[in-house]
């Protein structure tokens, strides 16, 4: 008998099991963020921050698969029309989902989308009804969360040293006025996404931090945001942004680059939404509201937004200044010192996958920009979704000088889609909230963009070719001048612990060249490779192999190459997440610079730029104690063989390195 209670244990060490490796939710979540910044990973530090706060804002409040409409799931970037509507189908044709995995059996999903996808979604039971707004319940049930961040400097830059009072007296902006240290608090309200209230605070390092100039931080950002509350559909309060159209004329900040467009802009999200971030610019100062009836939405906002400035002269403006540092005794003085006025309406039609809209704007400025102080325009756009073709198109005028956008999306079947997009910004046209697809600014440019997609069971690949103009002298071009850029893109799944992804991109762009008096063509390629690989302990490797290249006539050909590794995985029961990166570049000059993926804290994810010759050193911790709380930690290290000092002006470093601390505090109550 004990001999027959031996043998299961003795048979099943050699049976085949396949395990799969278990991940944190963290994990988990910060893989799908990579994939989803990796398809743009040349859009500025700004762009990206606001593209992680969309999805932060999703995944924070995950839709119900079961009763989420096409314009809420249309709100998910990855998603076509197409698996929407066979989402909308299976629920209709069998009931409610019990669990994400009858997503498998709608057909158009394939399993790195449906991965991404349970990011953002859940499947629940349908309420019985619309909950009650009442203020005991909203208080009971709304969802708070406060966020402390500090960035710790060891090293000294020399803004921070110690200047003799002869040498202020002559040069009184060498100094940085506040600490080294900056920090920022973010506290925000949700209850289910209907209203939503909070406040950002920001100091940057640098800035003072109390005193005569200012008491307490230097940037706040309060905001107040209800939706869906009888007739009104959406009111902002305080500081938020409105994005209307596909970004000709009222962008709301958000620039997407080129692969995004491609998938993404017949799914713009349209209206208003509150300033969440700690940028400080791009924002608007006041109240909007969006009023509906049925299939109607009519949108009214009115703002009061103070700007930096650098003045010629007291009263003409030079130029906005918007990196919103005021570390110096100058860069404060041109803090808030020009006042915009915006007055915003916009009027918004839908009807079964048909969206008509109409904006109108009026701006005027305190202080003349360009000769003028008053700023007008109006845009018109449609958009329509059908299984196999989508269309989005947007065109506006601002004083007198158009622009046009238009994009068409086929849907050819077997997860293979055509998308093709033209743009035409005449050189005059200019607008301050402008946000649309372009090469340089929106202004000046005329081009096509053509892309494909495929998705299947394990490959998935995307492309495109852009061909553009500009048809008169723009910077760095003393005369109209042309360009391409080629892309490509291809994933690979090797079984559920392998996944292969490459990306090569190349442009060629025309601008002056000093050695022979003409336009002459510069051509810059760059190519990653990265294997990623899901261990049976729960481990998690990356390897990232990038060349870059750029070659311009008469200069040396400059060339770039990085090796990066990483090692993540979840300890202590899934209550702790470590996460190891090191990397070795050598790049000729910063024309040939490699960018590379970082983990980090919340809001701070994303790709950092090396250029020169050294190596970095990067871990990342994550704890979480219980009780919504969470710790997180970030250290590194930045290491040049080729220099003995980094940076210059204010911001140099007398040493061939630098280390810094981040800290951050997250408590969901």
């Amino acid at each position: 008998m004990k001999t027959r209670l031996l043998i299961p244990w003795l048979v099943l060490p050699l049976c085949p099991v396949r395990a799969y490796p278990q991940f944190s939710a963290d994990q988990e979540w910060e893989s799908v963020l990579e994939t989803l910044l990796s398809a743009d990973e040349e859009i500025s530090s700004d762009a990206r921050e606001e593209q992680l706060i969309m999805y932060e804002s999703l995944h924070s409040e995950p839709l119900n698969i079961n009763t989420a409409t096409r314009e809420e799931l249309r709100r998910i970037p990855f998603l076509t029309d197409s698996q929407i509507e066979d989402i909308h189908a299976y629920v209709y044709m069998h009931d409610p989902m019990k669990t994400l995995g009858e997503l498998q059996l709608t057909g158009s999903l394939d399993y790195e989308t449906r991965r991404m996808l349970r990011q953002f979604v859940y499947a629940g039971d349908p309420p019985p009804q619309k909950e009650v707004f009442k203020l005991d319940r909203i208080l009971q049930n709304g969802r708070n969360e406060l966020m402390l961040r500090m960035d710790i400097p060891l090293y000294l830059r020399d803004g921070f040293r110690s200047h003799s009072a002869q040498e202020l007296e002559r040069y009184p902006n060498r100094a940085y006025m506040g600490s080294r240290l900056s920090h920022s608090v973010r506290y925000s309200f949700n209850w289910h996404n209907r209203i939503r209230a909070g406040l950002c605070a920001d100091k940057d390092a640098g800035e003072p931090f109390g005193g005569k100039n200012v008491k307490g931080y230097d940037f706040l950002s309060p905001y107040l945001f209800l939706k869906d509350i009888g007739a009104v559909r959406e009111l902002a309060l305080g500081i938020f942004k409105a994005q209307f159209g596909y970004g000709l004329l009222m962008g709301g900040g958000f620039t997407t680059g080129k692969s995004m467009a491609l998938s993404d802009m017949q799914r713009s999200t349209q209206g208003l939404r509150p300033h969440s971030s700690t940028q400080e610019y791009g924002y608007l100062r006041g109240a909007g509201i969006a009023l509906g009836k049925g299939r109607l939405t009519f949108t009214a906002a009115a703002a009061y937004t103070p700007l930096d400035a650098t003045l010629k002269g007291d009263s003409v403006i030079g130029s906005f200044k918007q990196d919103g540092m005021h570390r110096t005794g100058l860069e404060w003085s041109k803090k808030g010192n020009v006042r915009m006025d915006t007055w915003l309406a916009n009027v918004r039609y839908s009807y079964r996958g048909l969206r008509l809209g109409g904006t109108a704007l009026y701006e005027h400025l305190s202080l003349p920009y360009k000769g003028k102080d008053r700023y007008w325009g109006a845009s018109a756009d449609i958009s329509l979704g059908r299984r196999r073709y989508a269309l989005a198109a947007e065109v506006a005028v601002a004083d007198s000088r158009p622009a046009l956008i238009c994009s068409q999306t086929f849907r050819l079947g077997q997860g293979w889609a055509l998308t093709s997009l033209f743009r035409c910004y005449s050189p005059g046209y200019f607008a301050f909230h402008s946000s649309a697809v372009a090469e340089g600014s929106v202004q000046n440019e005329t081009g096509l963009l053509t892309g494909f997609s495929y998705s299947g069971r394990a490959l998935k690949m995307s492309g495109y070719a852009d061909l553009f103009m500009h048809p008169e002298p723009r910077y760095g071009a003393s005369e109209p001048s042309n360009g391409m850029e080629l892309r490509l893109e291809t994933e690979w799944n090797a079984g559920r612990r392998d996944v292969l992804y490459a990306t090569a991109r190349f442009k060629s762009k025309q601008k002056d060249c000093k050695y022979t008096g003409q336009l002459e063509y510069c051509w810059t390629g760059r190519y990653r490779v990265r294997w990623t690989h899901r261990c049976r302990s729960g481990a998690q490797l990356k390897t990232l192999l990038q060349f870059s290249r750029y070659d311009f006539i008469a200069e040396p050909i400059s060339d770039g190459l990085a090796l990066t590794g990483s090692y993540s995985r979840s300890l202590l029961s899934e209550r702790m997440d470590i996460d190891v990166s090191a990397s070795v570049f050598h790049t000729d000059s910063h024309d040939s610079s490699v960018s590379v993926y970082e983990s980090g804290l919340r809001y701070s994810y994303g790709y950092m730029t090396l250029s020169g010759k050294g190596a970095r050193l990067a871990l990342t911790l994550r704890w979480r104690t219980g009780g919504g709380m969470q710790f997180n930690l970030k250290a590194g290290s930045l290491f040049y063989t080729d220099r003995d000092e980094i940076s210059s002006s204010q911001q140099r470093i007398e040493a061939c390195h630098k280390e810094d601390i981040s800290v951050q505090l997250i408590h969901k109550f």
